[in-house]
């Protein structure tokens, strides 16, 4: 199982730094340069690297400003859904950030997520990183996991190793999310 990640074309320097923070904290994910390639080059990239799909991060203004997530499609590249992102935060931005190391599992518990937009974000992140989901009331040790709040209008996305209770990824600020057919 693996997901690749990249960008829109000429990203940003921040665009760049987020990339690299959320590759670093997701497991199995793979960070690939686009340069000129088009989505068809992008659909045959995921085809021969055995991904299960890919996530762009488009900016607006130098900075992050969604996540859409496409799936192989027969002869092309099939939108599958968009988060739109009102801010990110970058772990070199946080006063207690933890480089993720040695971790081999994403999780996340539904359950503790808030109803309305937390929770159509929570089920948005479930299909595009694909995290193991736990019931438990504790996280499984030496993992990450996905902790999402936030009300109506927005919602924040944050990783947390489970080992150390510090934020080992980016915080990302949500504001919409859509599913395409």
């Amino acid at each position: 199982m693996r997901l690749i990640v990249t960008t829109s074309r000429e990203p940003s320097r921040r665009t760049r730094s987020f990339v690299k923070d959320l590759v670093a904290t997701i497991p199995h994910a793979e960070k690939v340069n686009r340069g000129k390639a088009t989505l068809m080059d992008l659909r045959n990239l995921i085809i021969r690297r055995g991904a299960y799909g890919l996530v762009m991060v488009l900016e607006k203004r130098a900075n992050p400003s969604a996540l859409v997530f496409y799936i192989p499609g027969e002869s092309e590249l099939k939108r599958v859904l968009m988060m739109r992102i009102s801010g990110v935060k970058l772990g070199r931005e946080m006063s207690d950030y933890q480089k993720p190391l040695g971790i081999k599992e994403l999780v996340i518990k539904p359950s503790s997520i808030p109803e309305g937009l937390p929770s159509d974000v929570g089920n948005a992140l479930i299909d595009m990183f694909k995290p193991r989901i736990y019931t438990s009331d504790m996280p499984p040790p030496r993992a990450i996991e996905v902790v999402v709040t936030g009300d109506d209008e927005v919602a924040e996305i944050n990783f947390v190793c489970t080992s150390s209770s510090k934020y080992c990824g980016p915080t990302i600020k949500v504001f919409k999310v859509l599913r395409f057919k």
